[in-house]
């Protein structure tokens, strides 16, 4: 199948047209470098989930951390149903490590085992770290489309977690989104208030935003059909697309 340029849904390397994932990521490394929980967002289609797809596989391909991409978007339509939800992401996860992580490093039975459902997605983690040789590294994609307790209870298992890293929880985080964490404004139906979501989540380190293509990395997406097909584009026709 020949390259094209996809506009759909993550690219693939072998598929699709795809500029340099790493010269996006820079100021990445050093972040999971000093273990910390970090926020990634930008508006859709701009390539958040490609990057951080891109970014975990090579983090495994260094050998030196487990990395493993898990969308939790499926959680949303539980809503408030705290244990659904938990039990939900813990299933994205235990099919995202058999996907695409080798089976010694895949989650044992023993880590399904929670002490209560409604802390089931941060029991998970700890278990599961436990059991893993090298640091965990954890991408949670679409976390701002879960909604009211659930996501008060997804964001505070993690902080609760925070403080048995790395041992026993990811050695460091990632939460993409299309929203900063601190512009959460999360109602809660327990207590009948907004929770802001910065307060529910004070232990991430930084906000990265990811930027729009750069004229370079146009030039550079276009080249690529160039080379391939022998198609020639004026400066013009780049120039518009930015």
């Amino acid at each position: 199948m020949q390259k094209f340029f996809n506009t759909s849904g993550p690219c693939e390397p072998d598929d699709h047209y795809m500029v340099n994932c790493s010269e996006r990521l820079n100021e990445l490394y050093s972040l999971i470098e000093n273990k910390r929980y970090f926020i990634f967002h930008a508006p859709r289609q701009t390539g958040k989930t490609t990057n951080m797809i891109a970014f975990a596989r090579e983090l495994n391909e260094q050998h030196k951390y487990l990395a493993l991409y898990v969308n939790v978007e499926a959680g949303q339509a539980c809503r408030n149903d705290i244990e659904a939800v938990n039990e939900i992401i813990v299933s994205e996860c235990e099919d995202a490590a058999i996907t695409f992580l080798p089976k010694q490093y895949q989650p044992s039975d023993e880590c399904f085992k929670f002490r209560t459902l409604n802390t089931g997605f941060g029991a998970f983690l700890t278990k599961w770290c436990r059991e893993l040789p090298k640091p965990l590294v954890l991408f949670l994609d679409e976390v701002d489309a879960l909604i009211g307790d659930s996501l008060i209870s997804v964001l505070r298992q993690l902080r609760s977690g925070y403080v048995r890293r790395p041992k026993a929880f990811p050695h460091a985080m990632c939460l993409i989104g299309v929203r900063d964490i601190r512009d959460y404004r999360i109602y809660s139906d327990s207590t009948k208030k907004y929770i802001i979501g910065g307060s529910a989540f004070n232990i991430k380190e930084k906000s990265i935003r990811l930027n729009n293509f750069t004229l370079s990395q146009v030039k550079d997406l276009y080249k690529q059909h160039t080379d391939l097909t022998g198609q020639v584009f004026t400066n013009q026709a780049i120039g518009t697309c930015l």
